[in-house]
C-alpha cells in the first residue's frame, strides 16, 4: 500500500475516533430502518372521522404516531420540535351556497421531525378552537401541534399513514427507497470496480456473498474498526449476525458504508 494511501487512511482513522465505539459510519437510514418503513401500515392503527358533507376521513392519531416513530427509529433515534410559534389565526370563508361569511379560529404549529440518517422533515399543523373555553383554546393548541408532528412524519411514507392521504391507496412500489433517496432496484448490481458485485443469473453464488462481507470489512477498516466492531454493527443495524446475511441483504450495508467512507476521504482532503 502507498505512503499517500497510508496518509488518507491514518487521517480517517483520526476522523473516525470520535465515533461512539462498535458504530459502524452508514451512510443515510439504517438498513434495519429501511426495512422497517417499507412494511405497509397496521389496518388496526387507522382511525376513522366525519368530515364534510357526511365524508368519512381515515387517519392515525397522535399517540400512534409517537409509538411508530420509537419501534422504527427506537427511543433514542428520533424527536421533534416547535421551529415557530403557535399562532392563533382567524379564518373566513364565504358559503357559496348561502353567501354568508362564515368564521373559525385556528391555532398553527410549525413541527420539524429529526430522525438519525435522515434530513430533517418539517410540516405545519392546524386544529380548529371547538369552543372559546380556556380547555378549547387549550385542546386546539396542543392539537396543532399533534397535527404538525403527524403531517412531518407523514413524509416517511405509508408506515406513517401517507398512503391514508388522497384516494387512500398507497402508491410505493417495491423498487422506491423509503428513506427518500432515489429510487433504488432491489437487485445486485453486477461486479464493479470497487469489488462490491455479484449476482449472477442463476442466483447468487457463495463467492459472492463472500466478497460483499470481505468488503464491508475492508470499510469498517478504512474508517477504523475491526472485524469484531463491524460484526457488532451488523448485528445491532440488522437484528442478524453478518455470516447470516444473503448479498441482496449485504448489498446495502457495502453501498452505505462505501459512501460515508467517500465523503471521510473528501473531508479529510479538504482539510
Amino acid at each position: 500500500m502507498s505512503n499517500g494511501t497510508n496518509g488518507t487512511l491514518d487521517g480517517i482513522h483520526q476522523d473516525a475516533a470520535i465515533i461512539a465505539e462498535h458504530e459502524l459510519l452508514w451512510d443515510g437510514l439504517s438498513p434495519a430502518v429501511t426495512k422497517a418503513l417499507s412494511q405497509p401500515l397496521d389496518p388496526s392503527l387507522v382511525s376513522q372521522r366525519r368530515g364534510r358533507a357526511g365524508r368519512a376521513y381515515s387517519y392515525i392519531e397522535g399517540h400512534t404516531v409517537i409509538d411508530q416513530a420509537n419501534r422504527v427509529f427506537g427511543y433514542g433515534g428520533w424527536g421533534y420540535e416547535l421551529v415557530g410559534d403557535v399562532t392563533l389565526r382567524q379564518i373566513e370563508r364565504v358559503d357559496p351556497r348561502t353567501g354568508e361569511v362564515e368564521s373559525a379560529r385556528v391555532y398553527s404549529a410549525p413541527v420539524r421531525v429529526t430522525v438519525l440518517g435522515a434530513p430533517p422533515r418539517a410540516d405545519i399543523g392546524f386544529h380548529a378552537v371547538a369552543d372559546e373555553s380556556a380547555d378549547g383554546h387549550e385542546t386546539a393548541c396542543k392539537g396543532a401541534v399533534t397535527d404538525g408532528l403527524k403531517r412531518a412524519q407523514r413524509s416517511f411514507g405509508d408506515r406513517f399513514g401517507n398512503g391514508l392521504y388522497g384516494d387512500g391507496t398507497a402508491s410505493r412500489t417495491a423498487s422506491e427507497d423509503p428513506s427518500g433517496g432515489a429510487a433504488r432496484v432491489e437487485s445486485i448490481p453486477a461486479r464493479q470496480s470497487n469489488g462490491t458485485a455479484t449476482q449472477n443469473e442463476g442466483g447468487t453464488s457463495r463467492s459472492s456473498v463472500a466478497q460483499l462481507r470481505r468488503r464491508l470489512f475492508h470499510l469498517g477498516e478504512a474508517q477504523g474498526f475491526n472485524e469484531q466492531q463491524v460484526r457488532d454493527a451488523v448485528q445491532a443495524r440488522t437484528g442478524k449476525d453478518i455470516d447470516e446475511l444473503t448479498a441482496q441483504d449485504l448489498t446495502p450495508l457495502v453501498e452505505s458504508a462505501a459512501r460515508k467512507v467517500q465523503k471521510l476521504r473528501q473531508a479529510h482532503e479538504a482539510a
